[in-house]
């Protein structure tokens, strides 16, 4: 006799198929997926993933806010933990590109622009680009707190859109070591940041 199906909690459940769901959108694409595999994928009912979730847009939206706080968390953590500018500057780029390398897929898939998404799902991940940024500008203006919170707002965008457009540099040349990738990026954007951080 088969084991009957073990009930989650609803927060425990939910949690379990974000996670199922992003390992989908990963195999599949965003376009490729529907959320019959990713009940498929969950080994449950396609009613119970819509006793959770609206849509597929829902669902690929919360796996975007999920890895999206999870890279946050990881590059305040990193920065944080340095105290010179420089320092700060390296260390977050590090942790930023130590989540490209270890979850490369995931983040083209999500970040990366390879889920080919649109209408509502783009604008929402268009905004979670944005906080992301935000969270930079707080770094920025804790590194340097002489700058002007709208100059530190625009030069953390500067800073994200840099390294987003070397992280999908970096997807097409694997054989670059995470190391060197850091450095090329302090070579693109340090000096300017250094005479903003010295309030020249």
């Amino acid at each position: 006799m088969a084991e009957p199906r073990r009930r989650l909690a609803p927060e425990v459940r939910r949690a379990q198929l974000i996670a199922v769901a992003e390992d989908v959108f990963v195999q599949h694409g965003y376009q490729g997926t529907a959320v019959e595999d990713i009940a498929a994928a969950a080994g449950v009912t396609r009613t119970l993933v819509y006793k959770y979730f609206a849509d597929k847009d829902e669902i690929y939206l919360e796996c975007l806010r999920a890895a999206r706080d999870e890279l946050d968390r990881a590059v305040v953590a990193a920065a944080g933990g340095e105290v010179e500018v420089e320092a700060r500057l390296r260390a977050g780029f590090r942790a930023y590109y130590a989540f490209v390398r270890d979850r490369g897929t995931t983040w083209e898939v999500l970040f990366g622009g390879g889920a080919a998404v649109a209408g509502k799902v783009a604008a929402s991940a268009a905004e979670h680009r944005y906080q992301t940024a935000e969270v930079i500008a707080g770094l920025v203006r804790d590194a340097a707190p002489h700058v002007a919170e709208e100059a530190a707002s625009a030069y953390a965008h500067a800073i994200s859109g840099a390294a987003e457009q070397l992280a999908k540099w970096w997807r097409r040349h694997p054989d670059v070591g995470l190391e060197t990738m850091v450095e090329r990026t302090m070579d693109a954007l340090w000096t300017g940041l250094a005479t903003i951080a010295e309030g020249r």
